[in-house]
Formats: C-alpha cells, sequence, structure tokens
C-alpha cells in the first residue's frame, strides 16, 4: 500500500485499481428522456366565454354602426355637392328665382352656403347670370371636412395592420 505523499496527514489507503472503474457509455447507449408533457390548458369557465363572446358581437355591432354612419355621410355629402352643383349652374345660366324649383334649390342651398356667403363677390356677367365663387368654395370645404370624417370613422373601424385607403 502506497501512501500518497501530496496528503500527509490522511491515513494509508490503498488507490483502486483502474480497471475497476465503469466503462463510459456512448450516446446511442443512453436509454431516450421521455419528453416533457405540455401543461395542461387552464379551465375556463363557461361565462368567461360567454364574456368573451358577447364583447366580440358588441365590438361587431359597433364596426357596423360605425361603417354604415360612413356610408350614411358618403351618401349626404354626394346629395350636398350634386344640390350645390346644380345651383351653380342656374345661377350661371340666369336661372330666375320665381320658379318653383328654383326657388326651392336657392332657400335650401342658401343654408348651407350662409358660411361661405361674403367670401367673394359673385361675378355679375350678363342680366341675371353670376359666377357664384362662394358655391364653389363651399363645395371644395365641405368636401374636404366630410373627407376628414370619412377618413377618420374609417381608421376608427380598421385594424391596424389593414391599408385604409
Amino acid at each position: 500500500m502506497r501512501k500518497d505523499p501530496s496528503y500527509p496527514d490522511e491515513p494509508n489507503r490503498a488507490l483502486p485499481p483502474t480497471d475497476v472503474l465503469p466503462q463510459r457509455r456512448r450516446m446511442e447507449d443512453l436509454p431516450p428522456k421521455p419528453a416533457p408533457q405540455p401543461m395542461p390548458a387552464p379551465v375556463e369557465s363557461v361565462s368567461a366565454v360567454e364574456s368573451a363572446e358577447t364583447r366580440q358581437e358588441e365590438a361587431r355591432t359597433v364596426r357596423y354602426a360605425i361603417g354604415k354612419l360612413n356610408d350614411f355621410l358618403q351618401w349626404f355629402l354626394i346629395v350636398l355637392e350634386v344640390a350645390l352643383i346644380i345651383r351653380f349652374f342656374l345661377k350661371l345660366i340666369g336661372a330666375l328665382q320665381i320658379n318653383l324649383f328654383v326657388g326651392f334649390l336657392y332657400a335650401l342651398t342658401d343654408i348651407v352656403l350662409f358660411p361661405f356667403s361674403n367670401i367673394v363677390n359673385s361675378l355679375k356677367l350678363r342680366s341675371g347670370q353670376e359666377f357664384e365663387w362662394s358655391t364653389l368654395i363651399a363645395m371644395l370645404i365641405y368636401w374636404l371636412i366630410f373627407w376628414a370624417i370619412r377618413r377618420f370613422l374609417r381608421i376608427l373601424i380598421s385594424s391596424p395592420d389593414e391599408v385604409a385607403s
């Protein structure tokens, strides 16, 4: 029995023979490790599922309502622009206000043209004929306002990844 010189206080022990050590295993010889089992999904209560479905249904309803409002605004803008362009051409050709249709159209469009009435003086061409700059300006301003409102509503109902054109 030999004594290990690096540790003098150690009692005399025989070193184990080298042929007793176990041989190394190869990777192919190792048993396969069992696959980890997935965590079970949390069980949701019936009320939570119904609540989520209710919220989705409400979101669809709001989205539909905003879409319909957007359609109505487009329709209203088209009617307003057509009425204003008809007024512009009737003034341009000198239509008489004593006519029932012309008088009604002028009275109806005077309401929406009131904010633009004194921006620019009308250009008098001949007897009764006018080139109304204020009508053209009002058409442009109303179109811009309605375009901005409709664009905002479209942004409200579209998802971030949708291309809103």
